[in-house]
């Protein structure tokens, strides 16, 4: 790779790492359903002008009945679940968490599309989700009584963003995805204003919560999803796809700096694990690999 891919990846790896830790600091002052809501919103806001330069629109409404699929139960559906769970859990450990959709892939492909997992990949699940159970066993890392929902939720984010790119795959293989990412965020956004509205919260937000949220919905999901497209391109699904790999060590670190959240030997034992399952199920160990599905904070 070239230095300016390798400078771009990090960057990106921080915009996502810092995605969980901003989520995980704002959700208790704006509630899931509106943080949810405004952040797809200014990230939809953001691509528009790019998809119009494009001339994406009339793709963009050729796809009506897919885009809603992809835009609520397969896009705002699962940014509502990482959301609630990180009132519950630390940014470290959703960030950790969310590293297993490539896993959940995995199981998707053998089951629904008769793709045969191979020895690798199959050990690859078995050692990913130990490390699950790893993260699981204890609440050093939950901030409250539900912490084993909160990491249920999680784990069904990462499940559903795994079916959600077998769909797209499916649906929309050769679309832009500057379109999709538009569609999908709009609808997300749009389903979520009543809910969103219905819970606003009493407190008004601090000056703080704001600029984390805008953050999050300029930086982390509008840049983040344009220069994810972009290394796509240019150095291929493989190795874009080391940020599953960085991010979390991310969100550890910045937590710990930002929020003051601790980082034990078992989370740390935990997230190897969890990485190192993530990387067999992939490919990258032992076979090369077939497909590649990331996981968008």
């Amino acid at each position: 790779m070239r230095l300016r891919d390798v400078l771009e990846l990090l960057l990106l790896s921080l915009l996502w790492g810092a995605a969980y830790l901003f989520t995980r600091s704002t959700v208790p002052s704006f509630g899931p359903a509106p943080l949810v809501a405004l952040r797809l919103g200014i990230a939809a806001l953001m691509l528009l002008p790019l998809l119009w330069a494009r001339g994406g629109w009339p793709a963009l409404r050729a796809h009506p009945k897919q885009m809603l699929i992809m835009g609520v139960p397969l896009t705002a559906l699962p940014f509502m679940l990482l959301s609630w769970g990180a009132l519950h859990i630390t940014a470290g450990l959703v960030a950790v968490l969310n590293a297993t959709a490539p896993m959940f892939a995995a199981l998707i492909a053998h089951f629904l599309l008769k793709e045969r997992l191979g020895g690798w990949r199959a050990a690859g699940l078995v050692v990913g989700f130990a490390g699950v159970a790893l993260l699981m066993w204890g609440n050093v890392s939950f901030k409250s009584g539900d912490g084993v929902l909160a990491m249920l939720a999680v784990l069904g984010t990462s499940m559903l963003w795994s079916v959600g790119a077998t769909y797209t795959k499916r649906h929309f293989s050769g679309l832009d995805p500057v379109v999709t990412t538009v569609g999908c965020l709009a609808l997300a956004s749009i389903s979520l204003l009543p809910l969103a509205w219905a819970t606003w919260p009493a407190t008004p937000p601090s000056a703080r919560a704001w600029a984390e949220m805008a953050f999050l919905g300029f930086a982390s999901s509008g840049l983040g999803m344009l220069m994810y497209f972009r290394l796509l391109r240019r150095i291929g699904p493989v190795r874009a796809m080391s940020v599953t790999f960085l991010s979390p060590l991310v969100a550890m670190v910045s937590g710990a700096l930002y929020l003051g959240e601790s980082i034990t030997l078992q989370m740390l034992s935990g997230c190897a694990v969890v990485l190192l399952g993530t990387a067999l199920s992939l490919g990258l160990i032992g076979r090369p690999p077939k497909a590649v599905v990331a996981a968008a904070p």
